[in-house]
């Protein structure tokens, strides 16, 4: 929703003039369907890779993190005495 007060003149518009509330409902999922279609699976990708490049310390933490954990878990226990 861009801009609530065009919505909401649009939704009271419909209100008042019959059968104009199935138009907003059939506008709004047209918007809806036209917004998903914008982003193809290829490009949401991309943008995710620009906000977490591999080479992040974030990723690099955690990487570490879980080669520790793996290390530990085949790491053989000592033994009690």
């Amino acid at each position: 929703m861009t801009n609530p007060v065009v919505h909401a003149l649009i939704f009271t518009l419909a209100v008042i003039v019959p059968g104009g509330l199935l138009v907003y409902f059939a506008w709004r999922a047209y918007k809806a369907k036209q917004a998903d279609k914008e982003l193809a699976p290829k490009e949401v990708k991309q943008a995710f890779l620009r906000a977490y490049p591999r080479e992040s310390l974030r990723a690099r933490t955690r990487r570490e993190r879980l080669d520790a954990f793996r290390l530990a878990k085949t790491r053989p226990r000592k033994k009690s005495q």
